[in-house]
């Protein structure tokens, strides 16, 4: 029996993190312990929260009369383990029916942290749903752990969740929990409060980990995350050369920040400052860096049923906060970081819903971009339509948003758009094609 695995089992005790802040995400109701149990899986970016949401769900099983005894956690991410095997899963279950041998026969919970650190995870998995008497959670950082990894081994057996970074709504829950966000109104005082809140937001980001430091501290915190994607995640994990090329491009789409970003250019930039690197490298590892949830890639809207990634793409970091912390001063403006966070909350809503996905277009007759298309990208049901600004008070943004939008809306053939805005008022904006429905961007964030 390994002594080290028996001392984490033994030693583990939610006590020593709490409080534990309640996340958003909702994951359901745990199934009864069974042979033959549906999996949940959380994956996300290192360090978003998954264990504390792990946490979360052990929290609320012992709330609910289920004995610690019943609980088995453990983090496959230990230097001690490596390598880690499918022995090693063994091992850890061995040494927890050797303090608890009730629980073999009455059921247990596990969860599994990081669990992609383990070599051949799916099938090793496979095996222990199929024979034990268990309801089981596992964590990666790895959205394959969604998709191919589980096309074999997994498919069908699993209830799959994605933890991102605070959205705004539990930014404002935790710094400032006297404000109901569910309200249908707020006070002028409220209102003065969740519009600095916003600002704070857009510089500070949404990792649990750095919402009590101050800014000389939490950038460092934040670059460090990303050298560790880097390394694990993409160097490491898929076994990629060329670390100091890989590491520039982190930067450089991290400065980009949702702008256009052609590989061409970057493959140029790069070689100047005496990089050599391909543009087909640089594309595997953008996909590496999506993989790893470290940006989000968008694309033009089309309606080729081929679903070619061909053309220009945008790459928006998972959180406003990574591209000013990991990109040169000043690269990165208040009107990306409020696009970015735009992004980043269509996703949440996205993997809820599952009947969409967002891209960025262009009209047909004028070349306007619109920042997000929401929808399916083979029909034209249900799509949305967002512009994000800073402003619209100046009458010649106002001009260029509105006419954007309904020459979209009019090629769409939908008859409402939305303005999202850092700076303005609620307002309802009349065209010939639809409505505009102008909004401030801390009330959408809450809507």
């Amino acid at each position: 029996m390994n002594q080290s695995i028996l001392e984490e089992i033994k030693n583990f005790s939610l006590d020593a993190y709490r409080p534990i802040f309640p996340r958003e995400l909702e994951i359901g109701e745990p199934l009864p312990p069974r042979a033959g149990n549906l999996v949940t899986v959380i994956t996300g970016m290192r360090r978003s929260g998954k264990t504390y949401r792990l946490f979360q769900a052990m929290e609320e099983l012992i709330a609910s009369g289920i004995e610690p005894r019943s609980i088995l956690y453990f983090n496959f991410d230990d230097t001690r383990l490596s390598p880690v095997m499918p022995e090693t899963g063994d091992q850890v279950l061995e040494s927890f029916y050797g303090l608890y041998p009730e629980a073999a026969d009455e059921g247990a919970y596990f969860f599994f942290d990081e669990i992609q650190e383990m070599e051949s995870w799916g099938k090793w998995l496979r095996r222990i749903i199929d024979t034990h008497k268990a309801t089981i959670f596992i964590s990666g950082s790895s959205s394959k752990m969604l998709s191919s990894e589980f096309s074999s081994e997994l498919r069908g057996r699993t209830l799959e969740y994605v933890q991102y970074p605070f959205s705004f709504r539990e930014y404002v829950a935790f710094h400032h929990p006297d404000i109901d966000v569910g309200s249908p109104a707020y006070s002028t005082v409220e209102r003065v409060q969740l519009q600095r809140a916003f600002q704070a937001y857009l510089k500070q980001g949404g990792f649990p980990a750095i919402q009590q430091l101050d800014a000389s501290r939490y950038v460092s915190v934040l670059q460090g995350y990303v050298q560790r994607v880097v390394v694990r995640d993409v160097l490491e994990r898929h076994n990629v050369g060329n670390p100091r090329g890989v590491t520039a491009f982190a930067r450089k789409v991290m400065q980009l920040c949702g702008r256009m970003l052609s590989l061409r250019k970057c493959e140029n930039d790069l070689k100047s400052q005496g990089i050599a690197i391909g543009r087909s490298f640089l594309g595997d590892v953008l996909g590496y860096f999506e993989e790893a949830f470290l940006v989000q890639s968008v694309r033009e809207r089309t309606r080729a049923v081929s679903g070619s990634s061909a053309g220009m793409v945008k790459a928006y970091p998972i959180d406003p906060a990574l591209s000013r912390a990991n990109a040169p001063a000043s690269t990165v403006d208040e009107g990306q970081a409020l696009e970015d966070a735009v992004c980043i909350e269509l996703l949440r809503s996205l993997f809820v819903r599952r009947d969409a996905e967002i891209s960025y277009g262009k009209t047909r007759e004028h070349g306007y971009e619109i920042d997000f298309v929401v929808g399916d990208t083979l029909f034209n049901d249900s799509l949305e339509l967002y512009q994000v600004t800073q402003s619209i008070g100046d009458a010649a943004t106002r001009k260029r948003e509105c006419c954007s939008l309904a020459e979209a809306m009019a090629e769409y053939e939908v008859d409402h758009a939305t303005v999202i805005v850092e700076e303005g008022e609620d307002e309802v904006i009349e065209t010939d094609s639809g409505i505009i429905t102008c909004i401030p961007a801390w009330r959408w964030f809450l809507r």
